[in-house]
């Protein structure tokens, strides 16, 4: 499903995404140095990327689809 995001950039090549879901929960996600590095959930944080795409696991039921553009606005 596609959810709504926001974007507040913290400085260079760091930024939190905060990621809507359509029953009215979020999601934050912090990237620091280019890479996403962690949520603010107590579930497992796994992330891997393919080219400029941030694919992010949390838990076993949440994935999130981040492109570099979203989080740095290249």
């Amino acid at each position: 499903t596609r959810c709504v995001a926001s974007v507040v950039r913290t400085g260079d090549n760091a930024a939190e995404v905060t990621v809507a879901w359509p029953d009215g929960g979020n999601r934050v996600i912090s990237f620091r140095d280019g890479a996403p590095t962690g949520s603010n959930s107590r579930q497992e944080f796994r992330a891997e990327r393919e080219g400029t795409l941030n694919l992010i696991r949390i838990g076993l039921s949440e994935r999130f689809e981040i492109i570099d553009a979203v989080a740095f606005g290249d």
